[in-house]
């Protein structure tokens, strides 16, 4: 069988983006002008297809590695032609040597790359780009709830609760609005005045901007001490949307073992040891995410950045051999597919 990792120069642990890089850089080397450079660019692609996609990758790592035990791997048909001067030429025996030195290597890191977890009849590892539009879908909707909840709806009930307040705040800040635009104006003037070195006017308008400044840290603090008395409601709203994104991911989750987006990509949340999801594996799942959110949204006012956080230990999956993020890690879970090949 062909070693598609020779074939394109990367070893068997390489990223997806390792392997697109080589890929591109090899596909560019090809004359294409002939039926040699034409055959040479069909196996790079198939290469390619087979190994950006997970669930291909996977299985060719098994075969892989099962035909260099038993030595089936054609290490010799990994050469491609490639243009020199218009020329086709081989890629030449210094390749070849490489390609044989790292044999023995990349046999480990396919055993390495190979999940260990053993999955139940009927299903199969998803492909990157089922879990990738699922996920997409269900942050979609969480995110809508939290706007909805979080955000619109608690201000309109903050509003209604404590118009006084409100109006309050919003007053302040168009008082404050109105002395950064004196400051910003006095500023300018103070610039002029250096330039034109004329010392009783840049005094004149020193003092207006100084006294804009004061003017602006006091409505700034009178405004905050008034939006405290908003805090009750803004933060309820907050913990309520929360709570509500957990129970649009976990519910379904501890029935079905899908959420919208996992069954509208046919994918399903399973046990390690292939048992359904149930309820406690649901909430400690999607719970350990929630949680997380609003710990570092809220308590810890990274606001947005939280959230990156987050979704940055969800989607470690792309690079373990379990497709397994860190709330799967947490929770002991899989995401499979029951789609039919």
């Amino acid at each position: 069988m062909d070693d598609y990792y020779a074939l394109l120069g990367v070893d068997a642990d390489a990223s997806v983006d390792e392997i697109r890089g080589a890929y591109r850089e090899r596909k560019g080397d090809i004359d294409t002008t002939d039926a040699s450079g034409r055959a040479s660019a069909a196996r790079l692609n198939k290469a390619w297809n087979v190994l950006s996609d997970p669930y291909q990758r996977g299985r060719y790592d098994e075969q892989r590695s099962a035909a260099t035990s038993s030595a089936d791997v054609d290490e010799d048909d990994t050469d491609v032609d490639v243009s020199t001067n218009g020329a086709g030429t081989k890629a030449g025996a210094a390749d070849d040597r490489r390609t044989r030195a790292q044999a023995s290597r990349q046999a480990r890191a396919a055993a390495q790359r190979k999940p260990t977890i053993t999955l139940p009849a009927g299903v199969h590892w998803p492909r990157q780009k089922q879990r990738i539009i699922a996920m997409a879908i269900d942050l979609f909707v969480v995110v809508v709830i939290f706007l909805a909840i979080g955000w619109f709806g608690a201000n309109a009930l903050a509003k209604n609760q404590k118009p006084e307040v409100v109006d309050r705040v919003n007053a302040l800040q168009k008082e404050i609005d109105a002395q950064n635009k004196i400051k910003s104006d006095a500023d300018k003037r103070v610039s002029a005045d250096k330039q034109a070195n004329n010392t009783d006017s840049q005094k004149t308008d020193q003092a207006a901007s100084d006294a804009a400044k004061q003017k602006i840290s006091d409505l700034t603090k009178q405004r905050d001490d008034e939006y405290a008395k908003l805090n009750p409601y803004l933060l309820g709203g907050t913990v309520l949307a929360f709570g509500l994104g957990l129970l649009y991911l976990a519910v379904p989750s501890a029935i079905s073992g899908r959420t919208l987006g996992k069954k509208q990509q046919h994918l399903v949340v399973l046990r390690e040891n292939g048992s359904p999801l149930g309820w406690s594996g649901a909430f400690v799942r999607y719970g350990s995410v929630v949680v997380a959110t609003m710990v570092l949204f809220t308590l810890l006012r990274l606001g947005p950045l939280g959230g990156v956080i987050v979704l940055f230990g969800v989607t470690m999956w792309m690079r373990n051999p379990n497709m397994q993020g860190l709330h799967d890690r947490i929770a002991h879970t899989i995401v499979v597919s029951d789609e039919k090949a």
